[in-house]
């Protein structure tokens, strides 16, 4: 166990990536995540729903959690893509603060 904080603004994300939980497909949790959840003090979630497949690439806000405000901080929007197969790719970007992680 780390405790160090884990933070998403030094990620060189590049593309499209699909979450894993132990082998299985994870997606964003698009409510509200509590502070200090995900290995960091403000847990960066999808405010708003997930697409369905023939929606096609749509792009989605990312809140942080901080206080009592769950979208206290907002990030840097990402493209969300559901895909055939019940599982959603996002592409990343670096978030616009620290610190926070996506979370899965």
């Amino acid at each position: 166990h780390s405790s160090s904080l884990m933070c998403d603004l030094y990620v060189s994300w590049n593309g499209w990536y699909r979450l894993f939980i132990g082998g299985q497909s994870a997606q964003l949790p698009d409510t509200c995540v509590n502070q200090y959840s995900c290995s960091t003090h403000a847990p960066l979630w999808l405010n708003g729903q997930h697409p369905q497949v023939e929606d096609g690439v749509v792009t989605r806000n990312i809140c942080g959690h901080w206080g009592n405000d769950c979208c206290y901080f907002q990030s840097n929007p990402i493209k969300v893509k559901a895909c055939p197969g019940n599982y959603y790719v996002y592409e990343f970007v670096h978030p616009n603060f620290c610190y926070g992680t996506y979370c899965a």
